[in-house]
């Protein structure tokens, strides 16, 4: 016969190891989980440069140093600038009417902008703008220049005009 105190050793020990084989298994369940998730993480990554800034500063960005972005002044900013508020979704927007390039000087209003013309030259026709908002698109940097009476004319990253609203 069996002393009882090498039964319950016994038992005791037929439970230890049925908890660390039980432990085992969902360690050894969990590192297939685990182990490629470790493995994926170093395939995120970003680049960030570092350029001068026009003041001499660093300048870190996610695009390469020769591009502008929205935040830095394009090469001849207009003397006066404000941005607006986010525009509600709700508000309707004017029709914006594109301006015939080809027709000639004569035959175009002299006091009307046209596709093609420089800041400067919009400044000489129609004078500062009320207000001026640069908006970052898929197709790249535009500003566009708010006048009264609902005019406005809009430049692209050439700082040249692509459509004028009247």
């Amino acid at each position: 016969m069996m002393h009882p105190l090498r039964h319950e050793r016994s038992r005791e020990h037929l439970a230890i190891t049925l908890i660390a084989s039980s432990v085992r298994s969902i360690v050894s369940k969990c590192m297939w989980i685990i182990v490629p998730a470790l493995c994926a993480a170093p395939l995120a990554s970003a680049e960030i440069f570092k350029c001068v800034g026009k003041n001499g500063t660093d300048l870190y960005q996610n695009f390469p140093c020769q591009f502008d972005s929205l935040g830095s002044l394009p090469s001849s900013p207009p003397s006066a600038r404000t941005t607006l508020p986010p525009s509600d979704a709700s508000q309707v927007r004017p029709k914006v009417v594109p301006v015939d390039v080809a027709s000639n000087a004569k035959s175009a209003k002299a006091s009307e902008p046209r596709i093609g013309m420089s800041p400067d030259e919009v400044r000489a026709l129609w004078g500062e703008p009320v207000e001026a908002v640069q908006d970052e698109l898929r197709e790249g940097r535009i500003e566009i220049w708010r006048y009264s009476e609902a005019r406005s004319v809009q430049f692209n990253h050439k700082q040249r005009v692509v459509a004028v609203q009247r």
